[in-house]
């Protein structure tokens, strides 16, 4: 009888394991694409690109700066 209910008790966990697994999934991708949607948009091209112009202008001084 305890051996049963162990076997019925994993089968339950793992059943539930795997629908955790498929919703949790699911919700990653929805995460990830909106992500994905955000740092690929226009005003983040924008302050990307600008940051890096930004950088390259002053790379001589912050170089300095934390070197002193």
């Amino acid at each position: 009888m305890t051996a049963l209910l162990l076997i019925i008790a994993a089968l339950i966990a793992l059943v539930g394991y795997a629908f955790g697994t498929k919703a949790g999934r699911s919700r990653y991708e929805q995460i990830e694409r909106g992500a994905r949607k955000a740092w690929n948009g226009p005003e983040a091209r924008k302050g990307r690109a600008r940051l890096q112009k930004l950088a390259k202008e002053n790379a001589k001084k912050i170089d300095k700066a934390v070197r002193h």
